[in-house]
């Protein structure tokens, strides 16, 4: 994903490739050994449903805005969650599980524990090897807790496709990279079984990782800009139909699971804006579109 130079997405911009706990009589007690996996699975969130939701990653204070959305993302420290989750509003923080930037806090920790594997020269960071133990207890010691302390109701993970594409390219080195991205997520799951969690793409997984999520986001399901040039373009009809049927398998998997998506078109352009909110909740997903700085924040009445 755009936005956040401390924390950032690799690849292209689009990546292609209930609040209740279940409570349990006495009477049942037995069968809770029994279904364990099953249970822990949805004794978080309650109901996730949503009617509409933001990603903002500015700093500057947009809680009149920001509070007419069910659901937000934003950056660590940016935009203040206190008056919004007042308002009864989930605010979900931005987490990279698979990279660390150069201007990360936690950089020269990672580099000092080996964990760095190859530099992303998109965005100036470096992809971690998810294999290792150190990551896993950097992310429950550090980076997680760090991410939680101003208040959010959950955590949004990105960057997650950037260690599985290297097991795309050296399958030997990177051997077992996949498996250890899902026991990240479930250990996370396992670890705050109250958060929401919403994962941004990280295809190649969702099927093992959706029955943990709340939230699954895709990127580019209608519009993407080019970064350098601010060029708009339609998102080609084959890589619409592999994020849909991607969608798709990810919702057998984990059928209370929201599909949201983000598209960017450029600010003002009323008619895009209109053709990516319609396609997105014709396929009954949660809609929102924005800059790819995702620096300010745009409401869009979808003209009928």
């Amino acid at each position: 994903m755009y936005g956040i130079p401390e924390q950032r997405c690799t690849g292209n911009s689009c990546g292609y490739g209930d609040s209740h706990v279940f409570r349990f009589c006495a009477a049942v007690a037995l069968l809770v050994a029994a279904f364990s996996l099953f249970g822990s699975l949805f004794a978080f969130g309650g109901s996730n449903a949503v009617n509409s939701w933001a990603c903002y990653y500015g700093s500057e204070d947009r809680t009149d805005k920001l509070s007419g959305f069910d659901l937000l993302i934003v950056a660590p420290n940016g935009q203040d969650t206190v008056p919004l989750r007042a308002k009864g509003r989930k605010v979900l923080v931005y987490v990279s599980l698979g990279e660390v930037a150069a201007k990360s806090p936690y950089y020269e920790e990672a580099k000092s524990l080996g964990l760095l594997v190859r530099h992303n020269d998109n965005w100036d960071s470096w992809v971690v090897d998810v294999r290792r133990p150190q990551w896993q207890e950097l992310l429950f010691t550090r980076i997680i807790p760090d991410a939680l302390a101003a208040g959010y109701d959950g955590l949004f993970f990105d960057t997650l496709d950037s260690p599985i594409d290297m097991q795309r390219r050296d399958p030997d080195t990177y051997k077992g990279t996949e498996r250890a991205c899902v026991d990240l997520v479930r250990s996370i799951r396992k670890r705050f079984p109250k958060l929401l969690l919403c994962q941004n793409r990280g295809f190649e997984i969702i099927s093992r990782t959706a029955p943990y999520l709340n939230y699954l986001l895709i990127e580019g399901l209608s519009s993407s800009m080019d970064i350098a040039t601010s060029t708009r373009s339609d998102v080609p009809q084959a890589d619409r139909d592999f994020l849909i049927a991607k969608a798709k398998a990810a919702l057998k998997a984990n059928p209370k699971l929201v599909v949201l998506t983000l598209d960017y078109v450029p600010a003002g352009d009323k008619l895009e804006t209109d053709k990516a909110y319609k396609f997105s909740r014709k396929l009954g997903f949660v809609p929102y579109v924005s800059t790819p700085a995702l620096n300010e924040v745009f409401i869009h009445a979808v003209a009928e």
